[in-house]
């Protein structure tokens, strides 16, 4: 699932957008399909994503994979609760259970 902050809370005209799976393929499909520079795409901290502003960023915000949240602070919930949701997901079970 791809999540998008409306607006950048520190850049007014910027979003971010994250997957909640940091599926390196799902944003680059996204970056194309918005048309943002390659330059758009940022590998860093273990958080992988997109900074998009101008056009490809309205085009973002109107297209229906792309969850919208209001806030930059949603946003990294919205991921950090994703991330905890898979990390359980994939823990090994109990034998037993």
């Amino acid at each position: 699932m791809l999540l998008m902050d409306r607006e950048n809370l520190f850049k007014p005209g910027w979003s971010h957008v994250l997957s909640t799976t940091n599926d390196l393929l799902e944003l680059e499909e996204l970056r194309i399909r918005v048309g943002a520079p390659r330059r758009a795409f940022h590998l860093s901290d273990g958080r992988p994503h997109l900074d998009l502003k101008l056009e490809p960023r309205d085009r973002a915000l109107q297209d229906p994979a792309v969850t919208v949240v209001e806030t930059s602070r949603e946003l990294i919930l919205w991921w950090r609760a994703s991330q905890a949701a898979s990390t359980k997901r994939d823990a090994p079970h109990p034998a037993g259970q």
